[in-house]
């Protein structure tokens, strides 16, 4: 039996304390509420993930999410591919959960997922969420309080607890780190009454089991808290450690295999899988996000700026949160630490940091700082330790002056960081966005360049050496003044005109019945030399005075060219109804400022989607014309919707893809 029970406490827990413990705690957790409902719904394509398993458990009876996923703002880049079905990256233990109070909603609501999508999500998440945490968060603060000697530090603790963690942003998405923090919040609560305060209840040694286990099923890295915190209970009673503590941890870890079984058909977790085949795949022509991350998920960092970065930096512990470098205060200086009674649960708080941030660090294929959101989101759950940190502190220094003086605006910049993201967690932190204005950071993903110059929105010619009778093709368009229009390009055949060889291509309009002939200088027309695209242009001379229209056709824009090229932008996949595997696309953009005869400005823009696979190059392109002010006067878009010759299979589907890792 550990000796740990028998120190005396000389906390607070006066009722005008306990009042406002429970004022700050119900006002925090007020504004989440508004937040919550707020918030926009299936945000992000982390919780997307999650929600699509629950719709498919409650309404097809199974864990692949084919069906849901394909639905528009359903879709989600965190699915594996398994057995030729999508399935989510997620453990699906807490969807399985969430999926029996989604189905208790839906019987005695009548909500559902299909028609009443962010009722449905929003009570969900107060349910799941913003109910048990901000119960925990209450237990959690009157244990700090009658374990804090002194007024100013408890005030502290319960205003840090309350306001000032980024776990408060995640109370309105579907997540797993606030239920990690949540249930860790009730084991150490209850730890505390045992290891501490004496209590030796059957019934605490078994919640404070299953709530410990619920934690490490949550957090993989918490696996190491479970099993640090059954030492210390075996330590204080081995008895009570085995025949309550154990078996009650089993239960959940039991449900976490078996669910997982469910889901997988193995014991092993889809994301433990990362990197392989069922991150790594092609669907319908389309590759995994994962084949070719983007943005911040490319890991471009070295292990030194990483870890620079999530300490102190950008997405730092102590640069977003500061009032956590208290937390350091009460491991570092051994004063705080020889007459703390909690001073086990303490120094195990220490050591899970270091071993999380170096089994993270360890991960050099994940330097992502868990993705687009506003925290380093898979420490989160780490949080209370934190504060059982800073009650070292504030036990030892929090009745000085000095000490208020310096926690102060570390609790305020805490709070800021906390509260500042409106729309949710799924956005970078303010202090990203700020190194990113500035210039200091750069994580954005280079745009990939044409291999060739694009002037025209005619993307390649035909190089056969004679005239191809399967290379044409045909683009629609619903305008609402006309109807419905086309454009076909055809082939015309190679060409010689005064000396010259030039490629013919023939183009026509409908309804108008408008042709044109184009004698093309194939050397031109993609040349990396710095030429326009009237130079590549050939014309009889009887329509030489017709250049200027044929240029303007040619480029897509009125007016006389500019030397300018059509601009690279990202690489998108097309689905159309062609056929089942997508078209990569290479979008280009042009632009021009047009003024009218009272002066004023109008902008004429086609953006383009090249796509090598498709006679002359092009997919689709869209035509807009906006005011100076950016008011859009009009957008046509137009589509192929035919063609001559054409691959069932796109070669992305053929070749195999591999991660850009």
């Amino acid at each position: 039996m550990s000796n740990d029970s028998q120190t005396p406490l000389s906390g607070n827990d006066s009722p005008a304390l306990r009042w406002f413990v429970a004022a700050t705690v119900f006002a925090a957790m007020a504004v989440v509420t508004t937040r919550l409902i707020e918030a926009e719904t299936l945000r992000s394509a982390n919780d997307r993930s999650r929600w699509c398993t629950v719709w498919s458990i409650v309404e097809r009876g199974t864990y692949q999410i084919d069906e849901i996923q394909r639905r528009r703002g359903w879709s989600t880049i965190d699915r594996v591919k398994h057995n030729d079905h999508f399935y989510s990256t997620k453990p699906p233990l807490l969807p399985r959960i969430v999926a029996e109070v989604y189905r208790l909603e839906k019987l005695t609501l009548g909500w559902n997922l299909d028609k009443h999508t962010d009722a449905t999500i929003r009570l969900i998440l107060f349910v799941i969420n913003v109910v048990p945490y901000g119960f925990a968060l209450w237990l959690f603060c009157r244990m700090l309080c009658r374990h804090c000697n002194n007024l100013p530090g408890a005030a502290l603790l319960v205003v840090t607890a309350c306001w000032g963690t980024l776990l408060n942003p995640f109370l309105t998405t579907f997540n797993n780190h606030t239920v990690a923090a949540t249930f860790l919040m009730f084991s150490l609560v209850l730890a505390v009454s045992i290891l501490v305060e004496g209590r030796e209840e059957t019934w605490r040694y078994v919640l404070c089991g299953m709530t410990a286990a619920f934690t490490c099923c949550n957090e993989l890295p918490a696996a190491a808290f479970g099993l640090a915190l059954f030492f210390l209970m075996w330590r204080h009673n081995s008895r009570k450690a085995w025949t309550l503590f154990a078996p009650a941890a089993l239960v959940p870890i039991a449900a976490f295999m078996i669910t997982n079984y469910q889901a997988t058909g193995g014991w092993k977790p889809f994301y433990l899988f990362y990197g392989t085949e069922k991150y790594v795949f092609v669907h319908e022509g389309i590759p995994s996000y994962w084949a070719d991350p983007q943005g911040v998920d490319r890991s471009i960092d070295t292990p030194a700026s990483y870890f620079f970065h999530c300490t102190v930096g950008h997405h730092g512990v102590l640069s977003l949160s500061p009032v956590f470098a208290l937390a350091l205060v009460g491991w570092i200086l051994p004063g705080t630490w020889k007459e703390s009674h909690l001073r086990a649960l303490q120094g195990t708080g220490l050591v899970l940091t270091v071993v999380v941030f170096l089994f993270y660090m360890s991960k050099t294929e994940n330097y992502n700082f868990g993705g687009v959101s506003v925290a380093l989101r898979w420490v989160l759950w780490l949080i209370p330790f934190w504060l059982l940190a800073m009650l070292a502190a504030a036990n030892t220094l929090g009745q000085f002056r000095w000490f208020q003086l310096v926690a102060v605006p570390l609790l305020g910049v805490s709070i800021f960081s906390a509260w500042y993201p409106k729309t949710g967690p799924w956005t970078q932190p303010w202090l990203f966005d700020l190194m990113t204005e500035k210039g200091y950071i750069d994580y954005s993903t280079p745009r990939p360049q044409f291999s060739s110059p694009h002037r025209s929105w005619i993307g390649k010619l035909p190089t056969s050496p004679e005239v191809d009778p399967n290379y044409w093709v045909e683009f629609t368009c619903l305008d609402p003044d006309v109807g419905v229009r086309a454009i076909r390009l055809e082939d015309g055949g190679p060409v010689e005109r005064n000396g010259e060889n030039l490629r013919l291509v023939r183009m026509s309009e409908m309804p108008s019945g408008a042709t044109y002939e184009f004698y093309l200088r194939p050397d031109l027309f993609s040349s990396q030399e710095d030429v326009k695209l009237t130079d590549s242009l050939w014309l009889p001379a009887d329509l030489d005075p017709q250049r200027r229209q044929y240029t303007e056709l040619l480029q897509g824009l009125p007016q006389l060219p500019r030397t300018e090229k059509y601009r690279p932008s990202r690489i998108r996949p097309v689905k159309t109804g062609l056929r089942v595997d997508a078209f990569m696309c290479h979008i280009g953009s042009s632009a021009v400022r047009v003024a009218d005869r009272d002066g004023n400005a109008f902008s004429f823009s086609r953006e383009v989607w090249f796509c090598s696979e498709v006679p002359f190059g092009t997919l689709q392109f869209e035509d807009s014309v906006q005011t100076s002010s950016r008011y859009s006067l009009s957008q046509r878009y137009w589509q192929v919707s035919a063609m001559g010759r054409m691959n069932a299979t796109s070669p992305v589907t053929v070749k195999p893809v591999k991660s850009s890792k």
